[in-house]
């Protein structure tokens, strides 16, 4: 499914490099601004999104309220793992997002698992 634009706060399924050097399709939170992808020929930045909580102190649980439409399973931001896109890499996109009272805590928790520094 070909994308011309992705939202920030948008929920997309694009294809995930991880730890051990595989690549799958996931489902991954947007990040980044469209202003990003106006700039750098849709270039944006996605958080993955596993079933998994295989590393605790680097995931977040996804309540249900925080969504415009719930997971059809318990998932979880692996805020550590944090890849850049290109609109044309999209695989799906779901029509749902994060609502934007919660995706500062979000940023926030990817920043502190990446660089051991608050936001907010």
């Amino acid at each position: 499914m070909a994308v011309s634009r992705v939202s920030q706060r948008e929920i997309v399924e694009v294809p995930f490099q991880l730890p051990d050097g595989s690549i799958k399709p996931h489902m991954g939170l947007v990040l980044s601004t469209e202003k990003l992808q106006y700039a750098e020929d849709g270039m944006f930045y996605a958080v993955l999104i596993s079933s998994k909580n295989i590393n605790p102190e680097f995931t977040m649980e996804i309540p249900n309220e925080w969504l415009m439409k719930p997971l059809s399973k318990q998932s979880y931001f692996v805020t550590h793992i944090v890849t850049y896109y290109r609109t044309d890499e999209v695989i799906q996109s779901f029509n749902n997002y994060v609502k934007r009272d919660f995706f500062d805590a979000i940023m926030n928790k990817v920043v502190l698992s990446m660089f051991d520094i608050e936001i907010m």
